[in-house]
């Protein structure tokens, strides 16, 4: 019998077009290094994901509650492996892996980090001061006449300490694969030194056909159409700003049309609803109302002439139909991402310059677009083989592992 594989340690299911990506193709990565496998995913629609990955299904884990940590702990006695598999989780959900992993590993389960990254800040939501705390903490600050910064010894106290709980736990496991180089060298301040660098695994993802394609896209066909993703988890700081950098830019060309491409299709669509009503130009706009399946997302981004996105995986899915993108700072993720490429952020969500982005569409919209075909075969090349580099050195340690209990 094939080994029983459990992926999860992402909130899955819960409205996250790219994490829909993701875990898609890890199954298909783990499929093909483990053909006789079990795969099973944890998720918080076990139904739906079964039927559409061809898997077994399994509650979400971790995300909700005491309850399904009791869950977990009960599950994961029936797998020989548990993935941890992507998404920035190490830094945005990093108490969660730590605790996930122990289980785990003190159930006689081993377990793989696969292709996860780490922002260079841990989330806010968790580890920064907030409400009566930092009130507190600054009054505290206030009372050594501002000499000792409580709220910055308080955060950085917080953080060293599930960074250090962070390490010991990936010491535990078979193999760890981020996905770019900057994640591995935080792990190495942090004190893990033996991850690989792999690639993210949605970059396997496939196009949907023509046929699922909104009617939008058809009504649109001879024109330039710009796809834009914002998150709605950080929003703008100025959206009035950013509104007249796109009414520029529609203005500069008669042909031009906006498409707002929501990778969360409650949150994400609410603000860019409400981001949309406020548009000089809204008639030359459209919002896709019903976000769809990533790889009809994917085959969207094929049919824009530039993409621009505060959401990695709208960036990622447009590299992988090959075309051209923008991408406004969210976080390290998305720089790291944009670097593979040699490209910097247009701007961040904290501050966005309108002529800096007007600008940069006009280079981009003007280039042949064989230019950037050949830069991002270049780029994908490299993420391709490093990807299958990863997938050997997982393949080498869950053998060796396995032919070691035997």
């Amino acid at each position: 019998m094939g080994l029983r594989i459990l992926l999860g340690g992402i909130p899955l299911g819960c409205d996250n077009v790219g994490d829909e990506a993701i875990i898609a193709c890890a199954v298909g990565c783990f499929r093909e290094m483990f053909p006789d496998a079990v795969l099973v995913v944890s998720t918080a629609r076990p139904a739906a994901t079964a039927a559409r990955l061809q898997v077994k299904g399994m509650p979400l884990f971790g995300f909700d509650g005491e309850k399904s940590w009791r869950a977990f702990a009960a599950a994961v006695h029936g797998f020989d492996l548990f993935v941890w598999a992507g998404a920035t989780g190490l830094s945005d959900y990093p108490a969660v892996a730590v605790r996930l992993l122990q289980r785990a590993q003190r159930a006689g389960v081993r377990t793989v980090i696969w292709n996860v990254d780490m922002n260079e800040r841990l989330n806010p939501a968790f580890y920064q001061a907030r409400g009566r705390r930092l009130a507190l903490l600054q009054m505290a600050a206030r009372l050594t006449g501002g000499r000792f910064d409580a709220v910055g010894a308080y955060e950085n106290w917080l953080a060293s300490r599930i960074e250090a709980k962070l390490g010991r736990v990936l010491r535990g496991c078979d193999a760890v694969v981020v996905r770019d180089q900057q994640s591995r060298e935080k792990l190495c301040r942090i004190g893990y030194d033996g991850a690989l660098v792999g690639a993210d695994s949605a970059i396997g993802l496939r196009s949907a056909g023509a046929e699922q394609l909104p009617a939008v896209v058809g009504e649109w066909q001879a024109r330039d159409i710009i796809g834009v993703g914002i998150s709605s988890q950080q929003p703008p700081a100025d959206p009035v700003a950013l509104g007249a950098a796109f009414d520029q830019i529609l203005a500069a060309a008669e042909g031009r049309r906006l498409l707002f491409i929501p990778m969360n299709p409650v949150t994400d669509l609410a603000w860019m609803r409400t981001f949309r009503a406020g548009l000089r130009f809204r008639e030359k706009t459209r919002l896709l109302e019903h976000c769809p399946a990533p790889e009809v997302v994917q085959a969207v981004a094929g049919r824009c002439r530039l993409i621009i996105s505060s959401r990695l995986h709208l960036l990622l899915l447009a590299s992988n139909a090959n075309t051209p993108f923008l991408g406004l700072s969210r976080g390290s993720k998305i720089d790291n991402f944009l670097a593979e490429f040699g490209q910097r952020p247009i701007g961040s969500v904290e501050g966005c310059d309108p002529a800096r982005l007007t600008a940069a569409v006009e280079t981009v919209l003007q280039a042949p677009k064989e230019e950037f075909r050949q830069l991002n075969q270049v780029v994908r090349t490299r993420l391709e083989q490093r990807l299958r580099s990863a997938a050997a050195v997982v393949r080498k340690a869950v053998a060796a592992t396995t032919e070691g209990m035997g």
